[in-house]
C-alpha cells in the first residue's frame, strides 16, 4: 500500500463527505416567534375602551365642543409629561413641576399687573414670557445642579423645591389670584387657529407623514398610513365642527415634535437612553453623565414655563394654587405610556397616549359628575396598574 495514500486516508483527505440522514439537518429551522409586546398595546386599547364607555354613558362626550375642550385641557399635562419623560428615562424624577408652575404663574401675574405689562400689548407679553421662562429654567437648573454636582437623589431635591416654590407663590401673592392679564399674554391659552386654516393644516400634516412613511419604506407602511388618515379625519371633524384647533394644541404638537426629534435623532437623546440603561457603563464610554442630568432638568423647567403661560392665559390670572398634583398626572401619563421608572425605555409617543388617556378620564368622569375624591382613587389605581404592567412585561421579556 502506498504510504502517501495511507497518510491521506488517515487525515481524511480524498474521502467522500458522509451525508447525514438526520432529518433535522435537511429541514430548514423554524424561526423563533417573538412574544407579542402586549404592554405597548395597553394604552391604545385602554383609550379605545374608555372612549366607548364614556360615549355610551353621556351623549355630550363626543360633541366637537367637548372634544375640543378636552384637547385644550390635555395640552398642559402633555407638555409637562414630555419633559418628565426625559427625566424618567434617566431613572430620575421631578416632583416640583406643579409648584414651579404656580410660582411662575404668580411671577407672570406680578409683571403683568404690578409692573403694568398688561398695558404694553405684545411687548409686555413677550417680556413677561421671557421672565417666566428664565425663572422656571433657573429652577430646573438649580435642581439639576444639585443632582448632577452633589449626586443628591432627584426625589429629595425636587420634593424640597416643591415645598419652597409653593410657599413662595403663596407669599408673593398673599394667597390670592393676580389679574387681569393682557389679551396678548392670554393668546397661548385662549385663542383658536380658525376652522379653514385648521383643516388645511391637518391635511398638510397628514400628507407629510404619509410621504415620509412612503419614502422611508417603514415596516407596516400601509396600515400606518391608514391610521394617520383615520386620525386626521377625526381631528378634522372635531376641530372644523367647533372653532378650529386651539393654540395650546398647536403648541403641544410643536413641543412633541421637538422632543421626539431630540430624543431619537440627536446624540443628546441617545445619551439620555444610554445613561438611563446603565449610568456607569455610559460614564465609562465617555458620556458626561452629570452634564446630561443638568440639561434635562433645565429642559423640564423651560417646559414648565411654557405650561404656566398656557395655564395662566386660560384662567386669565396668576394663581398660587395652580398646578395642584400636576406632577402626579404627568408621571401617570409617562408610566401609562410605557416608559419604565427604572430608566432607559420609553417614548414621547407613548407619553402622548398616556396623557390623552388621563385627560379623557378626567373629562369623562367630570361629565358623569363623579366626585373629585373618587376620581383621585380611580387615577391612583390606574397608576398602580400601569406600573404592574411594566413590571410584568419586563419579567416576560427576560
Amino acid at each position: 500500500m502506498n504510504t502517501g495514500t495511507a497518510l491521506q486516508n488517515e487525515k481524511g483527505v480524498g474521502k467522500e463527505t458522509p451525508v447525514s440522514t438526520d432529518p433535522s439537518h435537511s429541514k430548514p429551522r423554524t424561526p423563533v416567534r417573538k412574544p407579542i409586546a402586549w404592554g405597548k398595546w395597553v394604552p391604545i386599547l385602554s383609550l379605545i375602551a374608555v372612549v366607548i364607555a364614556f360615549s355610551i354613558a353621556n351623549e355630550a362626550f363626543l360633541t366637537p365642543r367637548n372634544l375640543t375642550n378636552l384637547t385644550r385641557q390635555v395640552s398642559v399635562n402633555c407638555i409637562l409629561a414630555f419633559g418628565m419623560t426625559a427625566i424618567i428615562l434617566l431613572g430620575a424624577i421631578d416632583l416640583s413641576i406643579g409648584s414651579v408652575l404656580a410660582l411662575g404663574s404668580i411671577i407672570a401675574g406680578i409683571f403683568q399687573v404690578n409692573f403694568g405689562m398688561n398695558q404694553e400689548g405684545i411687548l409686555g407679553a413677550l417680556l413677561t414670557a421671557s421672565v417666566l421662562l428664565a425663572l422656571c429654567g433657573s429652577v430646573g437648573a438649580f435642581t439639576g445642579g444639585m443632582v448632577a454636582k452633589f449626586k443628591m437623589p432627584s426625589f429629595v431635591v425636587s420634593l424640597g423645591i416643591l415645598v419652597i416654590a409653593r410657599g413662595l407663590a403663596l407669599i408673593l401673592s398673599g394667597g390670592s389670584k393676580i389679574a387681569p392679564l393682557s389679551e396678548s399674554y392670554r393668546f397661548l391659552g385662549t385663542s383658536f387657529f380658525g376652522r379653514t386654516p385648521s383643516l388645511i393644516l391637518i391635511v398638510l400634516v397628514a400628507a407629510a407623514i404619509c410621504v415620509y412613511f412612503a419614502v422611508k419604506r417603514t415596516e407596516g407602511m400601509w396600515w400606518k398610513m391608514g391610521v394617520v388618515i383615520l386620525i386626521s379625519a377625526g381631528a378634522a371633524a372635531i376641530f372644523f365642527g367647533y372653532e378650529g384647533i386651539p393654540i395650546p394644541v398647536l403648541v403641544t404638537g410643536i413641543v412633541f415634535s421637538l422632543m421626539h426629534f431630540l430624543l431619537t435623532k440627536t446624540t443628546f437623546g441617545r445619551s439620555v437612553y444610554a445613561i438611563g440603561g446603565n449610568a456607569e457603563a455610559a460614564r465609562l464610554c465617555g458620556l458626561r453623565v452629570p452634564l446630561v442630568f443638568f440639561w434635562v432638568f433645565v429642559l423640564m423647567g423651560v417646559l414648565v414655563g411654557i405650561a404656566a403661560m398656557i395655564e395662566g392665559g386660560r384662567i386669565d390670572a396668576g394663581d398660587p394654587n395652580a398646578g395642584q398634583l400636576y406632577e402626579l398626572d404627568a408621571i401617570a401619563a409617562v408610566v401609562i405610556g410605557g416608559t419604565s421608572l427604572q430608566g432607559g425605555v420609553g417614548t414621547v409617543g407613548g407619553t402622548l397616549l398616556g396623557a390623552i388617556l388621563m385627560g379623557t378620564l378626567n373629562n369623562g368622569m367630570s361629565l358623569m359628575n363623579i366626585p373629585t375624591n373618587f376620581q383621585m382613587v380611580i387615577k391612583g389605581l390606574i397608576i398602580i396598574f400601569a406600573v404592574l404592567t411594566d413590571v410584568l412585561s419586563k419579567r416576560n421579556n427576560r
